[in-house]
């Protein structure tokens, strides 16, 4: 990581924003006065109605917004849903064809990197990398939780890298991957829905346990097994616990190379809460010579209600912990 990586925060951490009716612009302008670029990335179905078709005017809109603002789009979530359609998965085809034009809004928006979801069929995969290409614009999948170096999708992504020679293809690295407990935000959330505070230790708990994930998480949804509230405790935990992942920078030392893209993803109002694990993953993107962008992540919406937190105050004091680590980064290295 050079001393002009640019530190900034995805627009997906001001969800409660965006369903009380704010608009990319009004956001954008939010997060310039509370500090939180320069750097931003959007979701693109969150951002634009009907996306990826962008009317002109709010393509426009978009870009006289960033520049007024001097903001820097880095990057732009795109998605495919392989089983949108009941009853059967899209062919390699319409899967394509369901992409490729969020790919072609990103270049037109400007935005130099798009951040898809891992785990592509690998002849998609090849055709997606090429299209993104010919575009010019890099080709990002978020490792993210409990995913591991040896995950499958991960080595088809970096053999295709590596066979082809492509600079536009690689990896968005979320910080996730190092998660030292969870967060206590889950713990609010499981009490709102009423499972008592020993429940709430046997899921910390089980969290805790050696082994791979899913017996882990098994092991949590065994604990909130007939509540009464079961059907939204049983995905609020294993979506947690599943993005909690339990490895270390060191590990992922050989693929640091290929990251094109950063999220810092952190749970809780008390950024202090993440200060060291984000502080290794900056130390480490910076050994592996990293220069892209370095996002605020905040995932705590999907937890805490709107009146236990505000997020736009929650996103700017995570900008100025990761503002302080990267300078601290500097001073030693200096």
């Amino acid at each position: 990581m050079s001393d002009m990586t640019q530190l900034g925060t995805t627009l997906f951490s001001l969800t409660p924003l965006w369903r009380g009716g704010a608009d990319a612009v009004e956001l954008l302008e939010q997060v310039a006065a509370a500090g939180c670029g320069p750097a931003v990335e959007l979701v693109g179905h969150q951002a634009w109605r009907g996306f990826p078709a962008v009317a002109p005017e709010d393509e426009r809109a978009f870009r006289d917004a960033v520049e007024r603002l001097q903001l820097v789009p880095v990057a732009l979530g795109v998605y495919t849903d392989l089983f949108r359609r009941p009853g059967r998965p899209m062919t390699v085809e319409q899967a394509f064809d369901d992409i490729a034009p969020q790919l072609a809004a990103a270049a037109r928006l400007g935005f130099p990197v798009v951040r898809a979801t891992l785990g592509m069929p690998p002849e998609l995969l090849g055709r997606v990398a090429a299209e993104a290409e010919r575009l010019g614009v890099v080709l990002t999948f978020e490792v993210q939780g409990a995913t591991t170096p040896g995950t499958p999708a991960v080595l088809e992504l970096v053999e295709l890298q590596r066979r082809t020679g492509t600079p536009f293809l690689g990896l968005t690295i979320d910080s996730s991957l190092s998660t030292p407990a969870l967060p206590a935000a889950l713990g609010t959330a499981l009490r709102r829905l009423g499972l008592a505070a020993p429940g709430v230790t046997a899921v910390h708990e089980a969290w805790l346990r050696g082994g791979p994930i899913g017996p882990r998480i098994g092991a949590a949804l065994a604990v909130v097994a007939g509540h009464p509230r079961e059907a939204e405790l049983a995905p609020l935990v294993a979506g947690v616990l599943g993005r909690c992942g339990r490895t270390e920078p060191e590990e992922w030392g050989e693929l640091l190379p290929l990251v094109r893209h950063a999220h810092a993803k952190f749970w809780d109002v008390d950024v202090e809460a993440v200060r060291r694990p984000h502080g290794a993953w900056l130390r480490a993107l910076s050994a592996a010579g990293y220069e892209g962008a370095v996002l605020s992540e905040w995932g705590g919406h999907e937890l805490l209600e709107r009146d236990e937190a505000d997020a736009l105050a929650v996103s700017a004091a995570h900008v100025a912990l990761l503002s302080e680590l990267a300078g601290a980064r500097t001073a030693v290295t200096a």
